[in-house]
């Protein structure tokens, strides 16, 4: 009797098993997802689902569905706009709802850690009104201490202070530095808690966005954490490389616009916008022309991904691209094939070694797939975290997203695209210097390596 009821339970439990895992199949199939992301759940719910369906339920949703998801869609399509834009990405961005490109910036591309870091400080420093900081890092060393006494000094002259901080990323932050400015009336939060009820959120859409903004005026954005690795007030030989955008003009309003939307979501309170009595200043003047481009779970359709793929298949003489962590999919990939067999000069520049293992490990079988197409392969010697893209001088992106999936699919991320004025000059000029002192590799790799690296392909969508 005993072995006849072990053995119906068993059964019975394996009959749940199989119907739970063609549940979550046909649930996967239909949800639309690029291929390669699709085909590594499928495997991985197929081999073993007792871990892959509870992994499913807490990671696997990228944009926001139900009711139990608050946070407002950031951009609607507005039909009645495409049509006054010029260009096919201008036509695109339109399509897509995003706010048009405004004239008028004066902006200057932050090119080391010590310039970074000095601007930082410069802007809180000249803050009047209220300073909006968020990041996906918050260090616990001595540039982030610096940082806060800044901070605290404004909070003590009447300057509204709030920092946004990405749970998962800044979850060693709770340090008691942060004490003595929330004490003065300061604010921080954190978004998207890591653990959380079931249904209730997507433990890996994290908040990768890196904004300040002062007076909702001045800004800096990019790709720097807020850590002694990527800035600092004296040269450090062991600092990443990386590229941060000070700006001033009217898309700073658009990217608080976003800064606003994701305080709402974390916090419930709508700081509202500036009165432009309060924002203080000159009118705006200046040469350069930018474009905000979010991405991410509150942003409908994908924004940031389909700009760079248009402007990659639209390219007529160089596309270049620096990223710390390059796992593309398809699409991407055979769009830099494709550009560089009809005679484009691809570059792509990456960390020899970065700091993330198997990240290095998913890229391996796409960088010689671009080496064969005869796309240039730069390896810098030390850690790379920019984040930039240059197309033909005409455009350019510098922003928060990496040129991987995570990036461009899962994570809220912001950049800015820029068609014209200095930062443009800048960024060519910053390339050739990298390209100048980078190295390269013929990329033999053993076959035991290949296999791994293959592995490592299959499974970068779930990285």
């Amino acid at each position: 009797m005993t072995y006849l009821f072990s053995w119906s339970l068993g059964h019975l439990f394996s009959v749940l098993n199989f119907l739970l895992a063609v549940l979550f199949v046909s649930f996967i199939l239909r949800s639309k997802r690029p291929p390669g992301n699709t085909l590594a759940w499928l495997l991985f719910v197929i081999i073993i689902p007792y871990l892959a369906i509870p992994l499913f339920i807490f990671l696997a949703d990228r944009k926001y569905k139900t009711r139990r998801q608050q946070k407002k869609t950031l951009y609607e399509l507005n039909p009645k706009d495409i049509s006054l834009r010029e260009g096919a990405v201008e036509k695109l961005l339109g399509g897509l709802g995003v706010p048009p490109a405004k004239d008028g910036h004066q902006a200057q591309l932050l090119v080391s850690g010590e310039e970074a870091y000095a601007q930082i400080a410069a802007l809180i420093s000249s803050a009047q009104s209220r300073i909006h900081l968020t990041t996906f890092i918050f260090a616990e060393d001595p540039v982030a201490e610096s940082l806060i006494r800044l901070l605290e000094k404004k909070v003590e002259e009447g300057v509204q202070v709030r920092i946004l901080l990405d749970s998962l990323g800044s979850l060693m932050a709770h340090h008691a530095s942060f004490a003595g400015l929330k004490k003065k009336g300061g604010q921080v939060i954190f978004f998207n808690p890591v653990l959380h009820a079931s249904f209730m959120g997507r433990s890996n859409l994290r908040n990768h966005r890196k904004l300040l903004i002062v007076d909702s005026r001045l800004a800096i954005m990019g790709g720097m954490n807020i850590a002694k690795e990527y800035m600092g007030p004296g040269p450090d030989p062991a600092r990443w490389t990386d590229l941060c955008l000070r700006l001033e003009g009217p898309c700073v309003q658009d990217m608080e616009d976003i800064f606003i939307e994701d305080w709402k979501f974390a916090t419930g309170e709508d700081p509202g916008r500036l009165k432009p009595a309060l924002t203080g200043g000159a009118p705006f003047g200046g040469e350069c022309v930018l474009q905000i481009i979010p991405s991410g779970p509150d942003v409908r359709w994908d924004p940031l991904y389909d700009t760079l793929l248009s402007l990659i298949f639209q390219a007529k003489q160089r596309v270049w691209i620096a990223t710390p962590y390059f796992i593309p999919d398809e699409s991407l990939t055979r769009a830099l094939e494709l550009a560089a067999r009809r005679g484009v000069d691809v570059r792509l520049l990456v960390p020899r070694r970065s700091n993330h293992f198997l990240a290095d490990l998913a890229r391996g079988t796409y960088l010689r797939q671009l080496l064969s197409a005869g796309c240039g392969i730069l390896l810098a010697e030390k850690m790379l975290h920019a984040k930039a893209f240059l197309v033909d001088g005409d455009y350019a992106i510098l922003g928060s997203a990496n040129f991987d999936m995570r990036s461009l699919m899962l994570n809220y991320e912001i950049g800015v695209l820029i068609r014209s004025g200095e930062p443009l000059a800048a960024l060519n000029k910053w390339f050739e210097a990298q390209f100048q002192a980078a190295g390269t590799s013929d990329f033999k790799v053993t076959y035991w390596r290949d296999l791994l690296e293959s592995v490592g392909r299959v499974l970068g969508p779930l990285i």
